[in-house]
């Protein structure tokens, strides 16, 4: 029996599971005040515009920007904060009384679901130690898939399906679930073979390994992914920066700058095409979106190669890296299928399927303030200089798109929309390689600030200063794991296929062959 079918009983079948209603866990807020002069709907047409220029005329993929890897885990990290089911065209409240399906928090609510007693379909194992179902590729049987069952992929509350965007998703979504497996094997051993779980605190098997999966991904978003994304000075700014108030932490809420706009830059990362393994040496962004979404198990031909897309890891290809982070988005994002549209929302119309459009409209329908509006509350704070605030000339620069253009011809140069003028940022003031400082400051606070207000979370449980513990990999070496090449590597999903393992390991030899 494969681990698709598995405790099928315990499975809902579909009619039930469309019937679940997911619960509000929180809802969001501003950082800055409301746009004093917000776009009206019969203008929107400027914005429509603005969104079909935010292409490049040719491809360009970046060689120093964050290897692709981060471009997913952004994405991971984004669906693990919000999930925002207003449609397109609204009604759209104010932020205080818009709901978020997802915890405020890092806590994996988006990979636990409801936890064994709610989500018992996505769960095997001793009650008190369950482990995470995994499923199996095809033909081959590899455990690198998320389990299917009754034509359904079972995925965390079964309501929020955003992690199949695509298949590179997918399959990060299942490291996690490993990640939980394997901190339950460690951590339930006799004796543990993971050491340095002191301060880890009382509970089941399960709720400690749960606790323990969180605190490092926790970790790793604050130590491996955000150094390299935003602007080296903002950084060490909100490393030195004095942590909020205990009575503040009960009502954080996700700022709507942060989830319509700011976090939104990793849409620009995304490229045209990827390799996954030496047997697939391109597939186009559309076809893994299609894949993700298909309730069926991944074909062996399409596992990742994690080290084609971080550093660190076997790999039997060239490493590759992010598109730019600019205003030019992938041309597959400016054609979405209405599947992956309805990923957030199943009853949204697929039209327009611009990403780049949507974003902008939603921005102006939310009630985002203009690029400009923020740019001048952080002077005024003090977090940025005025050399920082870009220029009509800069806005309106043309450099790998005619976008600039098209906001100068649509009268947008001094009332530019979020969503763009933090782009253009990047562009122009970290070549894009990283965010701009407005971009940097907005995406770090918020980051910073839902990692300090989790009451669960290592920063308030143990601090900030929390020492890792020392887990033990298949080797027999004890590591700490401080990233996310050490969680694939401690799972074991750094292997490659037979193969492509041979090409690797001839390359070693010979580099120069």
């Amino acid at each position: 029996m494969n681990a698709t079918q598995e405790n099928t009983d315990s499975v809902p079948r579909c009619a039930h599971a469309h019937g679940i209603q997911a619960e509000p866990r929180g809802h969001y807020s501003r950082l800055f005040a409301k746009p004093a002069k917000p776009i009206p709907r019969d203008q929107e047409d400027k914005l429509i515009e603005l969104g079909n220029a935010m292409r490049y005329e040719v491809e360009r993929e970046g060689t120093l920007t964050p290897r692709v890897g981060y471009t997913y885990f952004g994405q991971f990290v984004g669906h693990d904060l919000t999930h925002d089911t207003t449609p397109l065209e609204g009604p759209y409240a104010a932020p205080e009384r818009t709901a978020n399906y997802r915890t405020p928090s890092f806590d994996l609510d988006h990979i636990y679901g409801g936890g064994p007693e709610k989500s018992p379909f996505l769960y095997e194992g001793e009650e008190g130690a369950e482990t995470f179902k995994i499923g199996l590729t095809t033909p081959t049987g590899y455990r690198r898939d998320l389990p299917i069952a009754h034509g359904m992929v079972l995925i965390g509350d079964l309501q929020d399906t955003r992690n199949l965007d695509n298949l590179i998703l997918r399959q990060l979504h299942v490291v996690f679930l490993k990640f939980h497996n394997e901190a339950i094997r460690q951590l339930g051993s006799h004796p543990p073979t993971i050491t340095g779980v002191e301060n880890l605190g009382p509970g089941t098997l399960f709720e400690r390994a749960q606790r323990l999966v969180r605190w490092h991904y926790q970790w790793i978003i604050r130590h491996d992914f955000l150094p390299r994304v935003v602007h080296t000075d903002v950084w060490n700014y909100q490393e030195r920066r004095v942590p909020g108030h205990p009575e503040s932490r009960e009502s954080y809420a996700v700022p709507i700058e942060f989830s319509l706009a700011a976090f939104r830059f990793g849409h620009s990362m995304v490229r045209n095409a990827y390799r996954l393994n030496c047997r697939t040496k391109r597939v186009v962004i559309g076809e893994l979106m299609a894949l993700g979404q298909k309730a069926s198990p991944i074909p062996d031909d399409y596992l990742i190669e994690w080290g084609t897309f971080f550093d660190g890891l076997p790999t039997s290809g060239p490493q590759a890296s992010s598109n730019f982070i600019d205003t030019s988005v992938s041309m597959a994002m400016h054609g979405l299928s209405p599947g992956t549209i309805r990923l957030a929302n199943r009853l949204e119309p697929p039209d327009p399927s611009n990403l780049p459009v949507r974003t902008l409209l939603r921005g102006a329908r939310a009630g985002l303030p203009s690029g400009q509006e923020v740019a001048e509350a952080l002077l005024a704070q003090g977090r940025i200089t005025s050399d920082d605030c870009l220029t009509a000339s800069q806005l309106t620069q043309d450099t790998c798109d005619r976008s600039g253009s098209v906001l100068r011809e649509a009268g947008l140069t001094n009332n530019t929309p979020l969503f763009y003028y933090l782009l253009k940022e990047a562009e122009l003031a970290a070549a894009g390689l990283l965010l701009g400082p407005i971009g940097s400051h907005i995406v770090s606070e918020v980051i910073q600030g839902a990692l300090e207000a989790d009451p669960d979370g290592y920063m308030s449980s143990v601090g900030a200063k929390w020492k890792l513990p020392l887990w033990r990999f298949a080797s027999g070496a004890k590591q700490q794991v401080s990233s996310l090449i050490g969680v694939i590597r401690l799972v074991g999903d750094d292997k490659l296929l037979p193969e492509c393992d041979a090409h690797w390991r001839r390359f070693r030899a010979n580099p120069l062959a």
